[in-house]
């Protein structure tokens, strides 16, 4: 089947996997993987063959849970690479979790875990530019409604993106000498350029700063160029300074 399971997983190998009959619970999930990997349609495979295939290595289902759990949670994850559950999929991966003998507490849990991983990563691609226009917003609205996500998760997750993509922002424009600065204090250094103006090359770099550092009140510009051609001034960039308070 096209999916996420491989028909040859490779061995984890290794003095660990030898310990407390890991190596047969590793080969019998192997082996698990590889009849997933290889049935033209998941429905097709039986709770019977699964069961044969963990008899055959000595392991009792219960054993194999965890192995069992990143099977079906690497399933979603591939289920959920459009953000939504189709009706077929939702029908295979009801049967994924009875011949994996899931529990539905354990199968609730994989869900929850994989719909705010992919929320999250979608928030992150959002906020690249760390704007969040209408359209976009409608765009995590539909996610959720797929994903089925309450609201405090998908705030905690919206709150994660904004850290991530704020931290993104200060790692490009944090001085070289910050780092030798055990102060209380960031210092910035923002670029920016304009065909226009000297004032459009300092809006263009505060452009993104504003927008991602609210408390920036101040910025001195500590460089300015320009692009001269036949005479003519064809580009102005500015380099600002600013500091930042780190509490």
């Amino acid at each position: 089947m096209t999916g996420p399971f491989e028909s040859s997983p490779e061995p984890s190998g290794g003095l660990g996997s030898r310990l407390l009959g890991r190596k047969n619970r590793g080969a019998a999930a192997r082996d698990i993987e590889a009849l997933l990997a290889g049935s033209p349609k998941l429905t097709e495979v039986t709770a019977g063959r699964i069961a044969a295939i963990a008899t055959e290595h000595g392991v009792e289902m219960s054993r194999l849970q965890s192995q069992c759990r990143e099977l079906y949670g690497r399933y979603l994850e591939f289920c959920l690479v459009d953000h939504a559950l189709s009706e077929a999929e939702v029908t295979d991966l009801g049967h994924l979790r009875t011949i994996l003998e899931l529990p539905d507490a354990v199968a609730s849990e994989v869900h929850a875990e994989v719909a705010c991983a992919v929320y999250g990563a979608a928030v992150e691609e959002v906020l690249s530019d760390h704007r969040l226009d209408p359209e976009e917003e409608e765009f995590l609205q539909r996610i959720r409604d797929g994903l089925d996500l309450d609201e405090g998760t998908a705030t905690r997750a919206m709150e994660e993106g904004r850290r991530k993509a704020r931290q993104r922002y200060l790692s490009t424009v944090v001085s070289s000498d910050d780092i030798l600065v055990a102060s209380q204090e960031i210092k910035l250094e923002i670029e920016g350029s304009s065909e226009e103006s000297i004032e459009g090359a300092v809006a263009d770099a505060l452009r993104e700063a504003a927008t991602v550092l609210p408390g920036l009140k101040r910025v001195v510009v500590s460089s300015l160029e320009a692009d001269i051609t036949q005479g003519t001034v064809t580009r102005w960039h500015v380099k600002l300074k600013a500091v930042l308070d780190k509490r």
